[in-house]
């Protein structure tokens, strides 16, 4: 395993990419996408700033560090707001920065009561409150009575019977990394272009880049962050509810203090997209997603993901070569993949397919207690023999044992594991979310015409899934014309080749302009 490189202040790169929890360390459809941009130019440099929760989560990288990685830097946002002790009692007197919280306020509220896109002049004065001269500091969130009025103050707006302890800590939880983020913009890995994939806090980070540096700043969304993380956040346990029973806004059957979080990522997200000069995203449902949440529509352009089609057809298996009645789940072992409908999918097939095995392939390290509770049910059916964890493996090994790739997940952006399927030659069933049913239906009049590689059903409907899966197990001719459609779309569509080209062309560009411009500094910086 290649180590990280060491900073030094010489190592300035032509990409800066923030990161977070994704590539080096964490394995997924997006540090494949990453790791596909770096090494497909080797030409460029590329630093790296990673974001993560807690350090204990993250070990060695997960894939080895490429040499055009010039500098890669760590940050964590989880247990990071430890300060010296202070000789003082908890809430300080008066500090000098009652302008600094008015504007806070200020701006707090305009997010509150206005949609979609957001002047650049917040945006500025947001990085300003945390970075410029006389900022807001984590120790006077933490102790100064100015803090103290302003959760005070928005705790009043609260439904009653919400407990304030719970709300005060909600709010200094979320707060907390943004001081994070603000040493991290402070002392800036020098880049000619930054560019971060998500929205969120990552994406924070970036509009908090443009405004110290001048630099380009782009996006690249796969998933859409703000949805991703309304699912997780209706499933934390952490948050209570017991002591908040009056719901309203966003979700009936969310609490005041999920939804409290949910419109903070909002707000990060329509400040990403604010800052930066251009996002890039997979497809048109995503691009609407982004359109609602504030994004520019005329800075938002649809690249697809691409896959290398030409090392992944040496997979593909003759005509009329017996289709092996596997079927796979290339993934993550976490909730939000819904690894429990595919279990319970495979409890009809195997009752109905003999031979037929499920293999379940990714990375298992993320949510530990999540994987015991698939573990469990898969014994509780009996299926210990026929439906298998493999753990991670090569994908070109992988899938000439395959019969068919299947996907239960409740939220995707445009799977690569998919595509790379698709280039060997495996049909697959998915449900329909994100752009699965284009990939497997087409777009276009042209597109559709190719045929159908494969069947797209509701989420978490096993019978359903499993109605579509076992034809194309032992149909034969049905799986050759579902196959040949795979092929035929991801050589003419999603080739990887053509995405790199136009990511060069983008880099390139944001180069150009960078060094053009000689990165001036921002007006208050």
């Amino acid at each position: 395993m290649s180590k990280s490189p060491k900073y030094s202040p010489d190592n300035h790169a032509n990409i800066c990419l923030l990161l977070e929890g994704t590539y080096p360390y964490v394995r997924g459809g997006v540090s494949s996408w990453v790791r596909q941009l770096i090494e497909g130019m080797p030409e460029l440099n590329f630093s790296i700033v990673f974001l993560g929760g807690s350090a204990s989560e993250y070990d060695k990288p997960a894939y080895d560090i490429p040499a055009n990685v010039v500098h890669i830097e760590n940050h964590y946002l989880i247990g990071n707001d430890k300060e010296a002790p202070a000789k003082k009692k908890f809430w300080a007197r008066k500090s000098d920065k009652t302008a600094m919280f008015n504007r806070s306020t200020e701006l707090h509220n305009m997010l509150a009561e206005t949609d979609g896109i957001i002047g650049n002049e917040a945006v500025r004065d947001f990085t300003n409150l945390l970075c410029g001269e006389n900022s807001i500091t984590r120790t006077d969130l933490n102790h100064s009575d100015e803090a103290w009025e302003a959760i005070r103050e928005k705790y009043i707006d609260a439904p009653p019977g919400l407990d304030f302890n719970h709300f005060f800590w909600t709010v200094r939880t979320m707060h907390s990394p943004l001081f994070t983020l603000a040493n991290i913009a402070k002392n800036a890995p020098p880049a000619d272009v930054y560019h971060s994939v998500s929205t969120g806090y990552a994406g924070y980070l970036g509009a908090m880049l443009k405004a110290q540096t001048g630099a380009p700043y782009i996006i690249s969304e796969h998933g859409i962050y703000t949805k991703e993380r309304e699912i997780d956040l209706a499933h934390v346990d952490w948050i209570p509810d017991d002591i908040d029973p009056f719901r309203v806004g966003l979700d009936d059957s969310m609490s005041y203090l999920r939804q409290t979080w949910i419109r903070f990522f909002q707000s990060l997200g329509r400040m990403s997209y604010s800052s930066a000069d251009h996002v890039y995203t997979l497809f048109n449902g995503n691009r609407l997603r982004q359109i609602d949440d504030g994004a520019n529509e005329e800075r938002l352009t649809i690249i697809p993901n691409g896959v290398d089609v030409e090392r992944l057809s040496k997979g593909r298996r003759a005509d009329g070569a017996p289709v092996p009645p596997v079927v796979a789940l290339i993934g993550r072992i976490v909730p939000i993949k819904d690894i429990k409908t595919f279990i319970r999918a495979m409890r009809i097939v195997v009752a109905k397919v003999p031979g037929a095995e499920g293999w379940l392939v990714g990375p298992e390290d993320e949510d530990p207690e999540y994987v015991l509770e698939c573990k469990a049910l898969l014994k509780s059916f009996g299926l210990e023999n026929s439906v298998r964890f493999l753990g991670f493996q090569k994908v070109d090994e992988l899938l000439p044992q395959v019969g068919l790739t299947v996907l239960t997940s409740v939220s995707e952006g445009q799977p690569l594991v998919t595509l790379e399927g698709f280039a060997a030659g495996i049909p697959t069933v998915t449900t329909d979310v994100g752009s699965c049913s284009e990939l497997i239906h087409g777009v276009s009049d042209e597109d559709r015409a190719i045929g159908s590689a494969g069947s797209v059903v509701p989420i978490a409907n096993p019978a359903l899934m499993a109605e579509e899966i076992i034809p194309l197990l032992t149909d034969s001719n049905k799986w050759q014309l579902a196959s040949r459609a795979a092929v035929a779309r991801v050589e003419k569509y999603y080739d990887e080749k053509d995405m790199l080209v136009r990511y060069r062309d983008i880099y390139e560009h944001n180069i150009d302009q960078s060094r053009d411009a000689d990165m001036p500094k921002a007006e208050g910086f």
